[in-house]
């Protein structure tokens, strides 16, 4: 009978090493953080910047099929601050456990989130115009260098996503001139490491941009909620890759005369929130991105005229929405809302799901 040493049972399994990356591939940050020091071989396969790409696709992918929620979190801006919280604490939780990140970023000042793409939480500080990219889960900020953006009086709204086809990551800038509604587009690009005019410039004519409102990343296009001379409201989409903006249709009833709010990322869909009948405020889906027939109702909440953005739905039909004033859950079955007890967390602005990646800001 073989002899079992000590250092032959606690080696990793002998698995082809495809076999393991696809393991190692759908498990949580923390378990890969502890198994980079089980070996040499896994060490080197989990920190490599393609391994680490990939994980966080498959999570983003997932986000529209997984009964879990421990793999992303909510970051928001409380005033002067970053803060951050677990999904499913806030389902599951009594005492939701806030983090407070000033320590890890650059000190006290205005903080907009532009955007959340792959784990990186991209976001604009306001007294030296620069962008920053960070990584809330394994604590890593980069500042973008050269991406300090002048502008005079235009209404600026910002984008941020992943340019899958050069594996680049983007920030994106409209800058809208209001009195001639002439909209100018200027793209960042992580990998080049400069900002350049759009060679495109069919943004499309009449349409007027809200204001402060960063782009949805959907699907590796950004979108923004907009108002045009020929409807009350319509969606500007722009495809990264292709470098065009095009018109996407709202749901059937976003005629003339319907109250628009906003656009959010819903586990990977569009979603966009509609008051069309006086006190009623109705949430949208877009099921399949680019259709404007794959529209479908998700809830109706009467009564409802704040501000308010769906974040998550659990499969159980209970809906995470983001109000100027915090965080509360909705149970779509019997009408009935739930405050979760939210340590630090007063007021809320610019809240947006993120995934939990190992995705180094530095590596771009």
């Amino acid at each position: 009978m073989e002899e079992t040493t000590i250092e032959s049972f606690f080696s990793p399994p002998n698995l082809p090493i495809e076999m393991m990356e696809e393991i190692l591939l759908r498990l949580p940050v923390k378990s890969l953080t502890r198994f980079k020091c089980v070996c040499s071989s896994w060490r080197s396969l989990i920190s490599e910047t393609l391994f680490t790409l990939k994980h966080a696709l498959i999570l983003e992918v997932s986000k529209a099929t997984t009964c879990k929620k421990s793999p992303y979190g909510v970051i928001t801006t409380s005033r002067y601050h970053l803060k951050s919280c677990c999904v499913h604490s806030l389902y599951n939780e009594s005492t939701v456990n806030v983090l407070e990140h000033d320590g890890e970023l650059i000190g006290r000042d205005y903080y907009q989130v532009v955007g959340t793409c792959n784990g990186l939480i991209c976001f604009h500080v306001d007294y030296n115009k620069s962008f920053y990219l960070w990584n809330p889960t394994i604590k890593l900020l980069q500042r973008l260098s050269d991406s300090d953006l002048e502008t005079s009086d235009e209404v600026v709204t910002y984008g941020f996503g992943y340019d899958e086809s050069e594996d680049d990551y983007k920030v994106v800038a409209l800058l809208q001139q209001r009195q001639h509604l002439k909209t100018e587009t200027k793209i960042y690009s992580t990998r080049q490491k400069l900002w350049r005019r759009s060679n495109n410039t069919c943004f499309p004519s009449g349409v007027v941009l809200a204001k402060s409102r960063s782009g949805i990343y959907i699907k590796g296009t950004l979108n923004w909620a907009a108002t045009s001379s020929s409807s009350f409201s319509t969606i500007i989409s722009y495809d990264m890759s292709r470098d065009v903006f095009k018109e996407l249709p709202g749901p059937v009833c976003c005629t003339r005369g319907c109250f628009t709010s906003t656009l959010g990322d819903l586990r990977g869909c569009l979603s966009m929130v509609c008051y069309c009948k006086g006190a009623n405020a109705d949430v949208w889906v877009m099921n399949e991105f680019g259709d404007g027939e794959s529209w479908s109702k998700l809830l109706n909440i009467p009564g409802l005229t704040e501000f308010f953005r769906p974040l998550w739905i659990s499969n159980d039909s209970v809906v995470l929405l983001e109000f100027r004033s915090g965080l509360a859950l909705y149970n779509c079955g019997n009408g009935s809302f739930q405050y979760p007890i939210i340590d630090s967390l007063s007021s809320c602005r610019d809240a947006k799901v993120y995934v939990k990646t190992m995705v180094c800001p530095s590596d771009l």
